[in-house]
C-alpha cells in the first residue's frame, strides 16, 4: 500500500498539544494539510536530493522516479510535522493588516521546517534502492559537498 502522508495528527499533538482544537466547531481533521505537506516535501526531496542521489547510484531519475514508499519515513517525520503545522497556521491566519498570532506561528514553523530540511539533507536520507525492505549503510545517502576545481 502506497503511503500518502509522513505524519498524523498525533505527531502534531506531540509538538503542539492544542492543535486539534484550533479549527473551531467545524473542525474535522488536518488530513488535507498532511497530504499537502507530503507533496511539498516530496517535491523538495526530488529536486534537492533524489536526482543527485539517483545519479550517484547509476539510476536515471526520469526512468526510476522517486518512490516515497522506499524512503525511511522516520527521517522526515519531524520535517513533515513542521511543514504541516506551518500550513495549518497559514490556513488559520486572519485577514487583517496587523500580524496575527497564527501568522507568527506559521513563520515559526516555516523557520523550523527550513532548519530541519537543512539537517535532513546534511545528515542523509535512507532510501531502499534495492527494494529489499531494509536499509543498509550503503543506502543512507550522505551528501558529499561538491567543490569547483580550478584548472
Amino acid at each position: 500500500m502506497a503511503i500518502s502522508v509522513y505524519t498524523t495528527d498525533e505527531d502534531l499533538v506531540a509538538i503542539r498539544p492544542d492543535i486539534l482544537s484550533l479549527g473551531g466547531q467545524n473542525f474535522v481533521d488536518w488530513s488535507a494539510k498532511h497530504e499537502e505537506a507530503f507533496k511539498l516535501i516530496n517535491r523538495v526531496l526530488i529536486g534537492r536530493w533524489y536526482k543527485e542521489a539517483a545519479a550517484d547510484r547509476g539510476f536515471d531519475y526520469r526512468t526510476t522516479p522517486f518512490d516515497p514508499d522506499k524512503l525511511q519515513a522516520a527521517d522526515v517525520t519531524t520535517l513533515s510535522a513542521y511543514k504541516t503545522l506551518e500550513l495549518i497556521y497559514i490556513y488559520l491566519m486572519t485577514n487583517t493588516p496587523k500580524e496575527s498570532g497564527f501568522e507568527r506561528q506559521a513563520t515559526l514553523f516555516r523557520n523550523l521546517y527550513n532548519e530541519e530540511l537543512r539537517n535532513v539533507l546534511a545528515i542523509g536520507v535512507s532510501y531502499d534502492w534495492d527494494d529489499s525492505d531494509t536499509f543498509t549503510d550503503a543506502e543512507v545517502y550522505d551528501r558529499v559537498p561538491r567543490r569547483l576545481t580550478r584548472v
